[in-house]
């Protein structure tokens, strides 16, 4: 059987992930970085030897984070790179993981707005400013997660499905 020719639409959400991909790369090698200027930062150095200082541990913690959280976004950059390579040549596999990860980004977009919504809406923050900021956030997340939705409707068309090989 030949191949499809590639959809439009497929290239342009293949541009977003190569975008999103290297944005991601970038923040996980910044965060790796950071952490190598932490390592080494002379503020870690002890003054004496019985020093108990909070301050070093604070610190450690934040470097074993960013390290830790750096690796997850190499991890997760590589694989929006990979991704982007599968939806240009239309692997099937491509497109499964799109729909997945387009589906947890939905989940995610949901539970950040209701849990953000929750902590925001308390008594302490009754100021006008607040709500504005809790209305921006809700309206962006629906327009997120809108937007998520139009994608997976879109890779379930049946010309693009089939330029994934996923011939039903």
């Amino acid at each position: 059987m030949e191949k499809q020719r590639r959809p439009t639409g497929v290239t342009i959400i293949a541009v977003f992930t190569i975008v999103g991909g290297i944005l991601i790369f970038i923040g996980g090698v910044s965060l790796i970085a950071l952490w190598v200027l932490i390592s080494v930062a002379p503020g870690n150095l002890p003054l004496t030897a019985n020093t108990n200082d909070t301050s070093h541990s604070i610190t450690q913690f934040f470097g074993t984070f960013s390290v830790v959280m750096g690796c997850v976004f190499l991890a997760m950059g590589i694989g929006y790179l990979t991704m982007f390579y599968g939806l240009l040549k239309g692997k099937e596999w491509a497109w499964l993981v799109t729909i997945v990860l387009l589906i947890i980004g939905i989940v995610i977009q949901i539970v950040s707005t209701t849990s953000g919504g929750v902590f925001n809406a308390s008594v302490i923050n009754r100021d006008e400013i607040n709500n504005r900021s809790i209305i921006s956030e809700i309206t962006i997340s629906i327009i997120g997660i809108a937007i998520n939705i139009l994608i997976i409707y879109y890779l379930f068309r049946p010309h693009v499905r089939a330029y994934f090989g996923k011939i039903t």
